[in-house]
């Protein structure tokens, strides 16, 4: 049991009583708070906004990468180490400058080597040549011999058909001289001339015939001169001649093959002409080095591929956006009328930019499709650097000095009004 205080008197108190003063106190607690909140509660709340005039645009956003409008990758189409290098980050640099060089000692010694085949290819034309000039002479020779060889075989038909000549004018004087000898033996018969004149008769008969054989003989001789000149001299010479004239073809043939060695050799001595030249490291345009990829000492080898050596940008006053712009959105920024952006470099500031280019090529990252979109923009002072990331707002449509009411009072439905369509409806 408690007891409590109540002015001068205590008055003690069961548990029940405890238990239903307690109750009660409760109870007028929950009233009072039901007093105030309830009818707090009952009160309906309204925001309120002002319908002004102002400017309404419609706009997508998305994010790009800023980069050069023209980006060259400088590469060395000759393999072997750095021996130097004349251009380092940020360096200005113009078309046709030296900014690299490679150890060009390998280089040179092809360069020498190659040089010295071609004297050697052009020493072997020359003997070829020499050799096609004394093939000329040796058919020269072969000619004029087969020429005294057709001339002794005429002299010989010559003397042929003198002796044949000869042969018919004994002849003739035999047959004179056997009449002769024919009638005398008729006279010394008849007893009209003497045997003396008979045996002269006789004795001339005999010169005759002794003359005509002899005669026969030269012409016998002749003929077989005549064939001998035409079968061993002439035959001989002809054979001289062509064989000479093979002799030349053969000479002219290794003479094409020396000028082909002498045009092998000159390429040969060209493209290490060329090898030597790409130790040396230009640069392609006029820019900026952005970036350098190597270091004096290093091997470059070039074997299947180019390696990067330089990545020089063109002009860094003119520059792109590549944007990544929603397949929802690509439809939209089509009609679009503005480009602006800002940097996380300069939060403060803001970048106009003009579409150049809507790429058809889609790109997907993770069942997202994007469309790429090229952003020409103008970057005098050279603030923006390649790679920043420009986060863009594209302005589709904009209306001027229009009147503005904000879109939650349009959607708004009192619940009176709720209620009551639903009592209708119901």
């Amino acid at each position: 049991m408690r007891w409590i205080k109540t002015g001068w008197n205590r008055i003690k108190l069961s548990s029940k009583q405890r238990l239903f003063i307690a109750i009660c106190g409760v109870a007028v607690i929950a009233a009072i708070g039901f007093y105030f909140w309830g009818s707090q509660a009952s009160a309906a709340e309204y925001l309120t906004a002002r319908v002004d005039r102002g400017n309404l645009r419609n706009t997508v956003t998305a994010t790009g990468t800023l980069q050069a409008v023209t980006t060259v990758q400088v590469g060395s189409q000759a393999s072997g180490t750095i021996s130097a290098l004349y251009a380092d980050f940020n360096s200005t640099v113009k078309k046709g400058q030296v900014i690299g060089q490679l150890d060009p000692a390998v280089s040179k010694a092809q360069v020498d080597q190659a040089r010295a085949n071609l004297e050697q290819a052009r020493a072997n034309l020359q003997q070829a040549r020499a050799g096609v000039a004394s093939s000329h002479a040796a058919i020269s020779d072969a000619q004029a011999k087969a020429l005294a060889a057709n001339s002794t075989a005429q002299s010989e038909q010559a003397g042929v058909s003198s002796a044949r000549a000869n042969v018919a004018v004994l002849k003739a004087q035999l047959d004179d001289a056997a009449s002769f000898l024919h009638q005398q033996e008729a006279l010394v018969k008849a007893g009209v001339i003497a045997q003396r004149d008979l045996e002269t008769a006789q004795t001339s008969y005999k010169a005759a015939e002794a003359k005509y054989n002899q005669g026969v003989a030269q012409l016998n001789q002749a003929q077989l001169g005549q064939e001998s000149a035409a079968s061993a001299g002439i035959a001989q010479s002809q054979a001289q001649v062509q064989q000479t004239k093979a002799q030349s073809q053969q000479a002219q043939a290794q003479v094409a093959q020396a000028q082909a060695q002498v045009q092998q050799a000159e390429a040969a001595l060209n493209l290490a002409q060329v090898n030597l030249a790409h130790t040396t490291i230009v640069s392609p345009i006029d820019g900026v080095v952005v970036s350098r990829d190597v270091n004096v000492g290093q091997t470059v080898a070039a074997s299947l591929s180019a390696p990067t050596l330089f990545t020089i940008a063109n002009d860094l006053t003119q520059m792109q956006v590549i944007a990544n712009i929603d397949q929802a959105d690509i439809g939209l920024v089509e009609q679009a009328k503005s480009v602006k952006f800002t940097v996380d470099a300069f939060p403060g500031q803001e970048y106009q930019g003009t579409i150049q280019q809507m790429r058809l090529n889609p790109q997907t990252v993770q069942n997202v499709v994007t469309y790429n979109v090229v952003i020409d923009v103008k970057n005098p002072e050279q603030k923006l650097k390649p790679g920043m990331t420009a986060n863009l707002t594209i302005t589709i449509d904009e209306r001027n000095n229009v009147l503005k009411v904000p879109n939650a009072a349009l959607r708004f439905v009192p619940q009176d009004a709720g209620a009551q369509g639903n009592g209708q409806r119901g």
